[in-house]
């Protein structure tokens, strides 16, 4: 085969889809799955200093990959406790490593001394594991003490004593969870030490699960990237959860382990685990083709496919060796930025020419024909496609009349606002016309052949979204332009909403009904207001879930930030405070709380918006001005009458001293 052919192949590929290649594989060295020592140069570059001692440990991900990329990521750990528990771990590592000593040094001196040194070496690894518990034990003590105080970075304060995401970092950072598992697995067996034993095989079990079971079927996805790469113009970012959508992620997950476990029993030989290595190696790229196969089938197929290319395949590796030594020179960019886009670009080749050659010899390899996905080398014919979306071009060849848009400044309105004074029957005909379009336009690309159809993949019709029968329902139509009747009642319902939550919030965690809110009516209007502004600052945006989502917690964002500094300038106090919480600026805005509202914004823009709509184009004008008018004169006064008399009291403004500006006036006092 000839190398310089394939890579120029290669190089072409990465050409024409640089950025796509480019981002996946440096996800795949992030996580460490594959070339992670490009990341870890560059965190070595880009860390001032070295916090963690790993002499005799080897790199994890956590470690090497999500520990001290930058200065923030170490200083928001420190500021987790992150040392004790690693102090903690350093200590058991070498108190079982000078038990072990002493074993061997038992077995050596004897019977009876070797008695004596055994019972030392158990001593010796009962005190490691008890020193684990004891600190971990007091970094929670610390914790449930509130003696911690919180980590800032700039403005941002990184709160860990309130708020879900608080909990969650404390229980996985400051040995909270930890403890907790240790009291209740000693209470069962009635020993520390078998409890400490079991803790540590729970972890490792938890490890290996997230390792082999989720980041190490990225590395299949990258592959897929990578050959779909080489026969269509775009792939796009969903095909991340291509094997979530083909039902086939946790058997690909135990196809991987299953393949990793053996090569590694042949490691215990001289030179097994690497020629099993070389083995093996297209067992990732049989399983990105056809993740219906099983472990046992891709490891015989990829043998016989293997079979006189081993050292072909191991001298083609070695073929960028140059690259990567002139990546030393640049920190690992290179090697994130090129070299191995470049380098599975190339096996991307290499692994196509084989599939030609097995495909060839079908007797031989009659495993050959697992290798079904022929669409992912050639592109679909227009029969082929327009059986699979023959729903989506019913629709395309539907002759929908063009609805007359609206002129003038209603209709820039309309366009960019989604809001009109009537949704009269010509606005629904054309709120209709523009979804029609929207469904043709999403599938545009399958017809066009642009892009890989998904609805063509073999194992596509044996999902479990395929399989069932799912009633129809009335599809909603989130390209839609609101009425300004309509856009009241929203604003009222979401309010009220909002101050169902609130109330519902605080009755859960102080057993205590307060009317929450700066007004003193059954309504949070910024719950109402945010809902609103989504739906009509955000409406050229809804074809667009991600970038949806997050222009809702920037907006969303900016909105309760400034309402709370307004709040708090005219009358000095605090509707609602996130000091403590993860994240958070000032105690106004917070993670978890725009978190929140992004996802609660998308069921307002994709759900509840036309939900609510569909229900109030049904009233008669005669009924719904009526009672918009009514609503908004009732909501008037009560601004009027809160702006002098506030809705203040326990649960409502008064909270614990917890800004920093309070805790320096009480120290100073």
């Amino acid at each position: 085969m000839n190398r310089k052919e394939l890579k120029n192949r290669g190089l072409e590929v990465l050409k024409s889809h640089y950025w796509v290649i480019v981002l996946i594989m440096a996800f795949t060295s992030f996580i460490g799955i594959e070339n992670a020592s490009s990341f870890g140069s560059l965190k070595k570059a880009l860390s001032r200093e070295v916090t963690l001692d790993t002499d005799g440990i080897s790199n994890t991900v956590l470690d090497e990959r999500f520990g001290g990329i930058a200065d923030v990521f170490q200083y928001v750990a420190n500021g987790f406790g992150a040392d004790q528990v690693w102090d903690s771990a350093t200590k058991l590592k070498d108190n079982i490593s000078e038990s072990g000593n002493k074993i061997k040094d038992g077995l050596s001196n004897g019977i009876i001394e070797g008695k004596d040194s055994l019972i030392d070496g158990v001593i010796g690894i009962k005190d490691g594991l008890t020193e684990v518990k004891d600190s971990v034990s007091q970094v929670t003590g610390n914790l449930n003490g509130e003696s911690r105080e919180p980590s800032y970075i700039g403005p941002v304060e990184v709160g860990t004593t309130q708020g879900v995401f608080a909990s969650i970092a404390n229980a996985l950072t400051s040995g909270k969870l930890f403890t907790k598992l240790f009291t209740g697995i000693a209470s069962i067996v009635r020993s520390d030490n078998i409890a400490s034993i079991i803790i540590i095989g729970i972890m490792m079990l938890l490890a290996v699960f997230i390792w082999y079971f989720i980041l190490d079927v990225f590395k299949v996805v990258s592959i897929r990237f990578v050959l779909e790469s080489r026969t269509y113009e775009t792939v796009p970012v969903r095909r991340v959860f291509y094997l979530v959508k083909s039902g086939r992620w946790f058997q690909t997950a135990w196809a991987l382990f299953t393949t990793t476990l053996i090569t590694a029993l042949w490691s215990l030989t001289l030179f097994g685990g690497f020629i099993k290595a070389y083995q093996y190696m297209l067992v990732p790229y049989i399983l990105s083709e056809n993740p219906s196969v099983t472990g046992k089938e891709a490891r015989k197929l990829s043998t016989k496919m293997m079979d006189g290319h081993k050292w072909e395949a191991f001298k083609l590796g070695l073929s960028f060796i140059g690259w990567k030594f002139l990546s030393l020179f640049t920190f690992g960019l290179l090697e994130l930025c090129f070299v191995n886009a470049y380098e599975a670009a190339v096996f991307g080749e290499y692994y196509s020419e084989l599939r030609i050659e097995a495909k060839k010899k079908k007797k031989e390899i009659p495993e050959a024909d697992l290798l079904n996905d022929r669409f992912l080398y050639v592109k679909a014919d227009d029969e082929h496609i327009d059986e699979a979306y023959a729903d989506i071009k019913s629709l395309a060849e539907e002759e929908l009349p063009v609805p007359q848009k609206m002129k003038g400044v209603s209709g820039f309105i309309a366009r960019n606002f989604g809001v009109v004074l009537f949704a009269n029957k010509e606005e629904k005909k054309l709120c209709e016309y523009e979804e029609h379009q929207q469904k043709i336009k999403t599938r545009q690309d399958v017809f066009d052949k642009k892009i890989y159809p998904f609805r063509l993949f073999p194992a596509y019709r044996k999902t479990f979204l395929h399989a069932i029968k799912a009633p129809n329902i009335e599809y909603l139509h989130y390209v839609r332009r609101y009425s300004i009747w309509s856009i009241i009642l929203l604003f009222f319902s979401f309010s009220f909403m909002g101050w169902l939550w609130e109330i519902g919030i605080h009755l859960y965690e102080d057993g205590v009904f307060v009317n929450r809110g700066f007004l003193n009516g059954p309504y949070v209007p910024i719950y109402g207001c945010g809902s609103v502004f989504i739906l009509v600052f955000l409406n050229r945006l809804r074809s667009k879930p991600f970038l949806e989502f997050t222009s809702i917690i920037l907006l969303c964002g900016i909105m309760e930030y400034g309402t709370a500094t307004v709040l708090d300038f005219v009358y000095h106090a605090k509707w609602w405070d996130y000091s403590g919480y993860f994240l958070n600026i000032q105690g106004r805005i917070c993670a978890e709380g725009l978190l929140i509202f992004g996802v609660f914004g998308c069921l307002v823009v994709y759900f509840f918006g036309p939900v609510f709509d569909n229900l109030f184009r049904k009233w008669r004008l005669r009924v719904v001005a009526p009672i918009c008018i009514a609503l908004l004169v009732v909501f008037m006064g009560d601004i009027i009458y809160s702006s002098v008399n506030p809705n203040t009291g326990a649960g409502i403004t008064e909270y614990p001293a917890q800004h920093p500006e309070n805790v320096q006036r009480d120290n100073s006092d």
